[in-house]
């Protein structure tokens, strides 16, 4: 399953995307790093930099990425 992580690059979101790793998922963070910082950011997941607010690039990420479920 791939999931989608909004907010994955702050404290509570990067946790959330460790135990989805460890847990066999796969994972793309979509931040903008305003608080959130991108070492955060497992390497095994996907960061795309950019604001939830954008319905396009949220709509890309979940087509390009085939995203099962979206964690926000």
């Amino acid at each position: 399953m791939t999931v989608l992580v909004t907010g994955g690059a702050g404290y509570i979101g990067s946790l959330m995307v460790w135990e989805l790793l460890d847990a066999g998922e796969s994972v793309v963070v979509l931040d903008r790093l305003s608080t959130g910082f991108e070492w955060a950011v497992a390497p095994e997941a996907k960061l795309v930099v950019g604001d939830v607010a954008d319905r396009d690039l949220v709509g890309r990420i979940i087509r390009e990425n085939k995203v099962d479920a979206i964690i926000h």
